[in-house]
C-alpha cells in the first residue's frame, strides 16, 4: 500500500480514553511505535492490544521464540511494519541475523523451535483447520497444552496486529526490513 489508509493518531486527534494508555507505552518503549498509535483511534482496541502484549510477556514460551513466532507469521501475512519491529526486537534480545533471517522462512536453530514454528505458519495457513501433524510434532518436540496454547495465542496476536497495520499501510517506524 502506497498511502497511509488509517493514519496513527497525534496529539490533537488522541481520543482522551487512549491518553493513559498511550502515556505507558511511551515510558515503556521511550516512544510511541506508530502501530499502537493508530490503535488509539480506538481506546478499546488500544487496550485490548496493549493488554495483549502485557500478557504475553508473562507467557511460558521465551521472548525468543515468541519472537521467532511474529517474525515467521509477519512473513507469511506480508507485513513489512511487524517484520521490521519483531526483527528489531529480536537483535535487541541477542538472536545472531542468520537465525532472523530463518525465522522468515519458517526454519529454526534447534527442533523444538522449528516445532513451534512448523504449527504457528500451519496454523496461518490453515486456519487452525489442519494442524493435526504439526501439533503432534509439537508435542513430540515436549510441548505442554499450556505452550501449545500460547503458540495459538501468539499466532493471533500477530494476526491482529499484522492485519492491521497492512490494511492501515502504517508507515514503519523501526529499522525497515526488505
Amino acid at each position: 500500500m502506497s498511502q497511509t489508509a488509517i493514519a496513527p493518531v497525534t496529539p490533537s486527534t488522541t481520543p482522551e480514553a487512549s491518553k493513559p494508555t498511550l502515556e505507558a507505552l511511551k515510558a515503556k518503549f521511550g516512544g510511541v511505535p506508530k502501530m499502537f498509535a493508530t490503535f488509539a483511534h480506538s481506546p478499546a482496541a488500544l487496550e485490548a492490544v496493549a493488554g495483549y502484549f502485557g500478557a504475553m510477556g508473562k507467557a511460558s514460551l521465551p521472548a525468543r521464540t515468541q519472537e521467532a513466532i511474529a517474525i515467521a507469521v509477519a512473513e507469511a501475512n506480508g507485513c513489512t511494519y511487524c517484520l521490521s519491529a519483531h526483527t528489531a526486537l529480536g537483535k535487541l534480545q541477542g538472536v545472531p541475523a542468520d537465525e532472523l533471517a530463518g525465522f522468515r522462512s519458517g526454519r529454526a536453530a534447534n527442533p523444538r523451535e522449528q516445532a513451534i514454528l512448523d504449527l504457528a505458519l500451519a496454523i496461518v495457513r490453515t486456519h487452525g483447520a489442519d494442524t493435526g501433524r504439526q501439533l503432534a510434532a509439537a508435542r513430540q518436540a515436549g510441548l505442554t497444552d499450556a505452550e501449545l496454547v500460547e503458540v495459538v495465542s501468539a499466532v493471533a496476536q500477530n494476526v491482529l496486529t499484522n492485519y492491521l497495520n497492512v490494511i492501515a499501510g502504517t508507515e514503519v517506524d523501526f529499522p525497515k526490513v526488505a
